[in-house]
């Protein structure tokens, strides 16, 4: 009976005897802990010359163990159990209960009281017991407190490494034998705790894993409870394997589109494991096959699925534009950003959702060229989207600012779209987003955001649209605040998501990499703003000739406009 099972004692005779008897330990500890130590400390010598039969010889024994274990946390104190391991031997009993129970003591003490330097005989005993020539019985017990050793605080991956060829084969020979699927995802669940925990060790193993798949996945056909278990071991298989697993796409991909097909209906019981295998294939990936191009054509539908595995796909949107975004965008790319613009545009959805919807267009405008992504952009209607909610400003500033750092972005990294969309705009409706727009740059608090925002006032005021020009007194003081705090140095900040490791094991995770280029290329951190501002002084003053620049000019306070010569100079 497994721990869960155990729960349910109220149902049970033998299991709520237990449950009396760890009550009376636990409640009378001082009274009773010393002499059940006693008792369960009592070898098994002599019992040749005990006239009881074997088999009440047998319940003796069995009555200790059980004691001994159900009381682990009590008998702390007062036993030693790897003492206690020592001077008993493993016997046989009838129907292996004698090694079944060993085995579970091991499972039962080990996260309680079991020396570091003791380990590696916990592992033998365990890995002897699990050897093909045993009960299934005594090999699956024995698994599972193998893995309690595993998953326990004190686990070290370097002193179980002289281990790991054998428990990989006693786990594969247990699979081969075991029919029941929860049994079966049991195992399959031990295996996934020691890909997690040994990391890089399981690498010349991780062949042998990876043909298990086929198998297991057919012997899981219409168990969803089971082919979650089978995805997240691919999933731990791919994360120790780091960028060598870019080989296992083709064979991957299949997985992930029945996990996240919202036409299959499996999608319902999987899609969350299938997201989280999908996305963790592609930040490890090194560049994508056609298998995984294929599934490009799943995330639009994935983008309006549910707001509980957004962000995971958003992330997986940014990690396929990250490697390819020319590829990416070459037939995906309209539906992808009309997808996003209907998350961004959705009033009803929280702040935090267009803010990770607007992180993701942002960083597409970065990483796809104009000539890739401008049609898409344009097509969408995503700008005018951004524009409107600006112009309108009926959201509250923490939402908006969302909507102009996008425009910001926009007319950094897309200069002649920018202004051709602001040059067709009637003069009242752009000087009501440009005034809006700046007064939005106060509600700013990253510098790296408040000095994108300044780049794209100074793009955008290479222009003859006077709703944008009148605007120009409320931009200066904002240059010159920016250029006060920052100058023309280029100060960094972490894009790296913050549930992203750094490296897994003595893997750099790929997709790091490729975040540190985007972000060291970003001209938020790049750009001398001055030089960027000079060059946008210049542009509009040959736009709108020398009296009508200086006439605009004329409307900034002098102070202002004073020690803004003096910083560009």
């Amino acid at each position: 009976m497994t721990d869960e099972e155990s729960d349910f004692w109220n149902f049970d005779v033998r299991r709520c005897a237990e449950h009396l008897f760890t009550d009376l330990v636990s409640q009378e500890r001082d009274r009773l802990a010393p002499e059940l130590a006693k008792l369960v400390m009592q070898t098994d010598e002599g019992a040749t010359n005990d006239s009881r039969s074997p088999i009440e010889q047998h319940f003796r024994r069995e009555g200790r163990y059980a004691a001994l274990g159900l009381c682990a946390n009590d008998l702390y104190d007062h036993v030693d159990f790897c003492k206690w391991l020592g001077q008993h031997r493993v016997e046989e009993s009838p129907m292996g209960v004698a090694k079944w129970r060993m085995a579970w003591l091991v499972g039962k003490w080990v996260v309680v009281k079991f020396p570091a330097d003791q380990r590696p005989h916990a592992y033998t005993l365990l890995l002897e017991l699990a050897q093909s020539d045993e009960l299934l019985v005594v090999r699956i017990e024995a698994l599972s407190s193998l893995m309690r050793c595993i998953d326990d605080w004190d686990f070290d991956p370097e002193q179980f490494a002289p281990f790991l060829k054998p428990a990989f084969e006693c786990i594969t020979n247990v699979l081969a034998k075991v029919d029941m699927p929860e049994t079966r995802m049991r195992v399959v669940n031990f295996l996934s705790s020691i890909v997690q925990r040994m990391q890089r060790e399981i690498v010349p193993y991780a062949e042998s894993i990876i043909s298990l798949i086929p198998p297991l996945w057919q012997s899981a056909a219409g168990e969803n409870m089971y082919q979650t278990t089978i995805l997240v071991l691919i999933t731990k298989v791919i994360e120790a394997l780091g960028a060598q697993s870019t080989s296992l796409q083709s064979f991957v991909a299949p997985l992930v589109r029945h996990s996240t097909d919202l036409t299959d209906p499996a999608h319902v019981y999987l899609i969350e494991d299938g997201i989280e295998l999908w996305l963790i294939l592609i930040r490890n990936a090194t560049a994508l096959d056609s298998s995984l191009m294929e599934l490009l054509q799943l995330l639009p539908g994935l983008l309006q699925y549910s707001t509980e595995t957004l962000r995971k796909v958003l992330k997986v949107v940014e990690g396929y534009v990250l490697i390819d975004a020319p590829g990416v965008f070459h037939n995906n790319g309209l539906a992808i950003v009309e997808a996003l613009h209907a998350l961004v545009s959705d009033t009803n959805l929280t702040v935090r959702a267009t803010a990770a919807g607007y992180n993701t267009l942002n960083m597409i405008v970065q990483c796809v060229p104009f000539e890739a992504g401008g049609k898409a952009i344009i097509d969408s209607n995503v700008l005018w989207t951004a524009f409107t909610f600006i112009v309108e400003k009926k959201e509250a500033e923490l939402a908006l600012v969302h909507h102009a750092g996008f425009l910001s972005r926009i007319a950094v990294h897309y200069p002649q779209l920018f202004r051709e969309f602001v040059l067709a705009q009637e003069a009242t409706l752009a000087g009501t987003f440009a005034k809006n727009w700046v007064d939005l740059f106060d509600d700013v608090g990253n510098v790296a955001q408040r000095r994108l925002f300044a780049l794209g006032f100074a793009v955008a005021i290479a222009t003859t649209n006077d709703g944008i020009l009148e605007a120009l007194p409320l931009m200066v003081p904002v240059w010159n605040e920016i250029m006060s705090d920052t100058g023309s140095s280029l100060v960094y900040f972490s894009d790296v998501d913050d549930d992203l490791p750094d490296d897994y094991g003595e893997v750099v995770v790929a997709e790091n990499k490729r975040r540190q280029l985007l972000l060291n290329a970003d001209p938020a951190h790049k750009f001398d703003i001055k030089h960027v501002l000079a060059d946008s002084m210049n542009e509009c003053e040959r736009l709108n000739g020398a009296d009508r620049f200086h006439a605009i000019v004329a409307r900034v306070d002098a102070a202002d406009f004073e020690d803004f010569k003096n910083q560009l100079s």
